[in-house]
């Protein structure tokens, strides 16, 4: 900005000018003008260089902030951040960890920095990361300008959800249902059980959202309550995957395999910090089945069976069937990490695909290891094909189909096994196959990266997770 003095001898100037007019010679007149105008023009160009620099800074902070709440994966994260901030010519660094965005700005006029911290929460909301990614693009390639993405960004961030509060309802009782049938071997009358309880679940998390106080009880309550009313109905109802569907939604499968590409991308801080989490919430929820299961003990006495988490014991419906709840599941994640109804149909085809082979080769040729990687590597060819012809987001499209292939009721089996204190290597050899389906879908996501885009994406870093 000016100096003081500078504005001083402008007006100084101007009011000399004026009392002496009449004694000037034109030329000298003309050339002490110009001189007002030339520093008036100065000031001008200054103070918009400055509002144009606050104004990429806003949209930078904004951009980082949509991205991390809305759920982009932070080992992509710092890359977008930084190929923004070189395409607006501001000179920053970042640092990314779920949650929180440290971002430093560095001044090499004056030689100083800034530090700015944007604290979100973490969640998933495809359509409005879709449309964040958008602008993103829009913005590096100049179709459109920093002004019309930040009036943009800050209307995304101010829509309405969209879906309403009370699809959450149906929604967390539909999927436990469909995976019951699904993934956990369970029969229809395991299914109707996990249905009611889902439900129950679905309740308890809409009271989380209206009360604070009740947000950190959330996971351990669901948990005791399925624990609890399973072991009522034991008799009827295959314990394990009765309470393994009911609390689907809650399995840490997602953020443990998410956790363990970032530590493969070198991201350490986001990569631990979700592992510890992970495991966190899945003593939680073995913890809180145990309690429940022991408070039914405590009140009406012995049980003539201890509840096993296994589903081995369970009587699955025939596999023809999974064709009926597997489109179902889908439909179910799509509406839980807000994924626009026009996607669904891209989400529930690509997801066949890697459910197709992960049928022939893990069901029908139990191929426990090369398996999970090869319908991993599947689902993310399937997904980036898709998104480089229709021009769609990939991670969208994506995200779906990887939270059926994610291993969390494993560690919460194995966790349980501890609990239980069954000696029989259970509890190693289910952590074990906990960890190596997780390495192998990382495998799997990075194998298909690579083939599609072997030099990266330039306008996008939204490949997997």
């Amino acid at each position: 900005t000016p100096s003081i003095e500078q504005k001083d001898s402008a007006a100084d100037i101007t009011s000399w000018i004026k009392n002496r007019e009449h004694l000037l010679d034109l030329p000298f007149r003309d050339s002490l003008l110009s001189k007002e105008r030339s520093l008036d023009d100065r000031r001008l160009q200054l103070l918009e260089g400055i509002k144009q620099l606050l104004l990429h800074q806003r949209f930078i902070c904004l951009l980082a902030q949509a991205m991390m709440q809305y759920g982009a994966p932070l080992h992509h994260l710092e890359d977008n951040l930084s190929r923004m901030s070189r395409h607006l010519c501001i000179a920053a660094t970042f640092t990314t960890m779920p949650g929180l965005v440290l971002i430093s700005i560095e001044d090499t006029t004056t030689f100083t920095s800034e530090t700015k911290i944007i604290r979100c929460p973490n969640g998933f909301d495809m359509h409005r990361l879709e449309l964040t990614d958008r602008i993103f693009r829009q913005v590096s390639k100049g179709e459109m300008s920093v002004h019309e993405g930040t009036t943009k960004l800050t209307e995304i961030m101010n829509m309405p959800p969209l879906f309403a509060w009370y699809w959450q309802l149906v929604v967390w009782g539909i999927s436990s249902w469909s995976v019951c049938l699904l993934a956990f071997s369970g029969s229809w009358i395991d299914s109707l059980a996990a249905l009611g309880l889902g439900m129950v679940a679905g309740c308890l998390n809409l009271l989380a959202s209206r009360l604070k106080g009740f947000t950190n009880l959330f996971e351990a309550t669901v948990s005791i309550v399925c624990g609890f009313f399973a072991t009522v109905f034991q008799r009827w109802i295959c314990f394990g995957a009765v309470t393994l569907s009911a609390t689907v939604v809650l399995l840490p499968g997602l953020l443990l395999t998410t956790g363990v590409i970032e530590l493969a991308s070198r991201n350490m801080h986001a990569g631990t910090i979700r592992v510890v989490y992970a495991l966190m919430i899945a003593f939680v929820i073995a913890f809180g089945i145990n309690l429940g299961n022991n408070v039914f003990v405590e009140i009406f006495g012995k049980l003539e069976r201890q509840p096993d988490m296994s589903i081995a014991a369970c009587s699955p419906v025939s596999q023809w069937w999974w064709w009926l709840a597997f489109p179902v599941a889908i439909s179910t994640i799509c509406l839980l990490i807000n994924v626009h109804p026009r996607q669904w149909h891209a989400c529930i085809i690509v997801a066949g695909l890697m459910f197709v082979v992960f049928w022939g080769l893990v069901i029908r040729l139990n191929m426990q290891i090369i398996g999970p990687v090869v319908s991993a590597f599947v689902l993310g060819i399937a997904a980036n094909i898709w998104s480089k012809i229709f021009k769609q987001n990939a991670y969208a499209t994506l995200l779906p189909g990887m939270m059926i292939l994610v291993p969390g009721s494993v560690g919460v089996r194995g966790i349980m096994s501890m609990f239980n204190n069954l000696n029989d290597g259970s509890s190693t050899q289910l952590a074990t196959q906990m960890v190596q389906t997780s390495l192998s879908i990382m495998v799997g996501l990075f194998a298909s990266s690579f083939v599609v885009y072997p030099k990266g994406k330039k306008q996008s870093a939204l490949l997997t997770v």
